[in-house]
């Protein structure tokens, strides 16, 4: 064998893009697990770059995070105005965090974002997308019935978040519904509760049917992006939405936590 059939093809980029909120946390700590596990160019688009220098990522990771910043090809970008083609070239796989469930925090952009995202992606032939909403949304209503907190979001979703979960819905449609969606390799990630207070346990749950399976009701958001980021990379969902949550066997509403949260 000669030395040009034995060259391996680089690695594609890995685009990671967020907004603000919980969800946005989940999306920053994908950027943190990606620095740890792909050995590829990452870009990050975000409307606020700065937010990747704080060290309180509001979670309850062992240590302070601090990002390498040389690894990553930072670009502030506002997902629901700028023309994201040009940003997207050389992308081989797309990570989404845009948009919130939280209210009065953050920016609506998950529908709009998803749509100017999802053009792009047509545009240069990508596939892989992992993009982040919301247990609950769309045909997963109602939120969390295997558990009385689901109640509470619930509640949140039909009245004082309604705007943010309405934004996370239409996204989904956004990807679904597109016509060309039959081009994508997508996979959508709704998430139980993202809790400030546990730590990562490098493990998760997803639901297999919705009212027969159940699931811890919050988990960290390290673990949330882990999974993101172990399909982003290594694909067993496709074209499909799941609901991820904690290990309902040994979940406990205080974890007894091990390790000093980052927030300390």
């Amino acid at each position: 064998m000669n030395e040009s059939s034995s060259s391996t093809v680089p690695s594609p980029v890995l685009c990671i893009l967020f907004s603000s909120g919980g969800t946005a946390d989940v999306g920053r700590h994908a950027v943190q697990a990606a620095i740890e596990k792909y050995d590829g160019p990452i870009r990050v688009l975000t409307k606020d770059p700065q937010v990747l220098q704080q060290t309180n990522w509001n979670c309850a990771c062992p240590e302070p995070h601090q990002v390498d910043l040389q690894r990553l090809d930072v670009r502030a970008v506002d997902v629901s105005k700028d023309d994201l083609k040009e940003h997207l070239k050389d992308a081989g796989i797309v990570i989404s965090a845009l948009g919130n469930r939280q209210p009065f925090h953050g920016d609506c952009v998950a529908q709009a974002g998803t749509r100017n995202l999802v053009n792009a992606m047509l545009h240069h032939n990508i596939s892989r997308l992992i993009m982040i909403t919301s247990a609950g949304c769309n045909e997963d209503f109602p939120p969390m019935e295997f558990h009385w907190t689901g109640t509470i979001l619930r509640c949140l979703f039909r009245w004082v978040s309604r705007r943010e979960y309405r934004d996370l819905c239409l996204a989904e449609d956004e990807l679904r519904n597109h016509e060309q969606s039959d081009r994508l390799d997508y996979l959508i990630v709704r998430p139980v509760g993202l809790s400030e207070e546990r730590p990562p346990v490098h493990a998760w749950v997803i639901q297999k049917q919705k009212h027969e399976d159940k699931l811890g009701p919050d988990m960290s958001k390290m673990d949330c992006a882990r999974f993101c980021l172990q399909e982003a990379l290594q694909p067993t969902f496709h074209r499909q939405a799941v609901v991820i949550g904690s290990d309902p066997e040994t979940f406990v509403f205080n974890p007894n936590k091990s390790v000093k949260s980052n927030r300390e």
